[in-house]
């Protein structure tokens, strides 16, 4: 047995290998050494058909021990360790009742093979630690995991003997390659829905940086105009009577040349979403207040900051736009200090009701409000992108609504450097 040992352990380690690709594993020391026990729990568990002894407590306890020892949202936590636990349960299920038969030995090698085999389909073809999803995606990946699971455990658990009649086992073969089959299928949509999530991101981005330059291009058009004409009026304003002069110097200075502004604060991200917005905001006839504490380049991609604060401006926009003019105001206050990044958006609000929700630390509140534009209540068609950003840098999100003004504050924490 202790050759058994020897020759397993370093499927152990693959497993948590495997692990540290698809979550993001906490640096406590003890956060490593419990996913080290849960792998070699796992990975070496015998599971015979009929035994409720192996199987029950070690998948609770895998459960539990990637909940504690790894980083991001509960949900993407639950869904991968179930991911995991249908995998390797349903091979140590072949493995130990119908391949094998007290062949500890070629077991073990069996058990480092494919833990190899799996560390190099995820190493390769699987999503990263870097994958969200969102919450409502990782349930519905979730949902699809029990089919899997539920195939392993109705044929370990179901049956009240440890032996199989020989006329199940060709049965019980083909549901168990299913499950394993249905966990490469799964793994594939993950990767599938990342990709297809971070592309959309990086078209928007893309599409902002479009319209930033076609905006800084409309300017300096502005400015060379201004420039050519510059002697024509001040030729005209030296033959105007001294009355007509200052109307005619408030008009020159009102031109788009003179007010666009493009540096609002020291990330490029930011200023390109405020300067498309901010004509599109005055021209709508809303009040705009910015207090910008951003000195450089924020350290958080480039397509999250430009959705952060382009969907948080579009809400805000939208509920102004439901008031006369001279209500109309936005007031955004945006601070990067210490690692941390707070931004808070007010506007009014036609909530007649107090509102206060909020996400933290990966949690969102029940009562979040939906991220659908028909949601008149909350007009929170766009909180949705902003709260799956939050999850992702471990921040907090909250939302309030009293006295008929809506406020939307939040805070990311910098990404940490591996």
């Amino acid at each position: 047995m202790p050759l058994v040992l020897l020759i397993e352990a370093p499927a152990y380690i693959f497993h948590y290998l495997t692990i540290k690709r698809l979550l993001p594993v906490k640096k406590s020391p003890f956060a490593r050494l419990v996913l080290l026990f849960i792998s070699f729990l796992l990975v070496g568990m015998i599971i015979y058909i009929g035994d409720w002894g192996n199987l029950p407590p070690t998948f609770f306890i895998y459960l539990i021990g990637i909940q504690y020892a790894c980083k991001g949202s509960p949900a993407k936590k639950l869904t991968l360790s179930l991911m995991l636990t249908s995998t390797i349960f349903a091979f140590n299920t072949l493995l130990d009742n119908i391949f094998l038969d007290y062949q500890f030995y070629l077991s073990a090698v069996l058990r480092l093979l494919f833990s190899v085999f799996l560390y190099i389909i995820i190493r390769f073809w699987g999503p990263d630690t870097e994958t969200e999803l969102g919450n409502s995606l990782w349930h519905l990946m979730s949902f699809l995991t029990l089919a899997p699971l539920g195939i392993v455990l109705s044929i370990v658990l179901i049956p009240p003997q440890e032996w199989i009649p020989k006329s199940l086992l060709p049965l019980y073969t083909v549901l168990l390659l299913l499950a394993l089959f249905s966990f490469m299928a799964l793994l594939w949509a993950i990767a599938v829905l990342s990709k297809q999530q971070k592309l959309e991101q990086q078209n928007l981005y893309a599409e902002m940086n479009q319209n930033y330059y076609e905006s800084l291009k409309r300017q300096h058009f502005e400015i060379r105009r201004l420039k050519h004409d510059l002697s024509n009026h001040l030729h005209t304003l030296s033959l105007l009577p001294e009355q007509e002069k200052d109307g005619y110097i408030s008009q020159l200075l009102e031109s788009p040349g003179f007010t666009q502004r493009t540096d609002y604060c020291g990330d490029m991200t930011v200023n390109a979403v405020l300067s498309i917005k901010d004509p599109i905001i005055q021209e709508s006839g809303i009040s705009l207040t910015l207090k910008l504490d951003i000195p450089e380049e924020l350290p958080f991609e480039k397509s999250d900051i430009c959705v952060m604060f382009a969907n948080a401006l579009d809400n805000a926009i939208e509920s102004c736009l439901k008031f006369p003019k001279e209500q109309r105001f936005i007031e955004l206050t945006a601070r990067h200090q210490k690692g941390i990044l707070a931004l808070s958006i007010k506007n009014p609000t036609q909530n007649s009701e107090t509102i206060s929700s909020k996400i933290k630390e990966g949690k969102p509140s029940e009562n979040f409000p939906s991220s659908t534009k028909s949601d008149k209540k909350h007009h929170g068609y766009g909180l949705r992108s902003i709260e799956t950003i939050v999850q992702h840098y471990q921040g907090s999100l909250e939302i309030n609504a009293s006295d008929g003004v809506f406020e939307l504050f939040l805070y990311l924490q910098e990404p940490q450097i591996k």
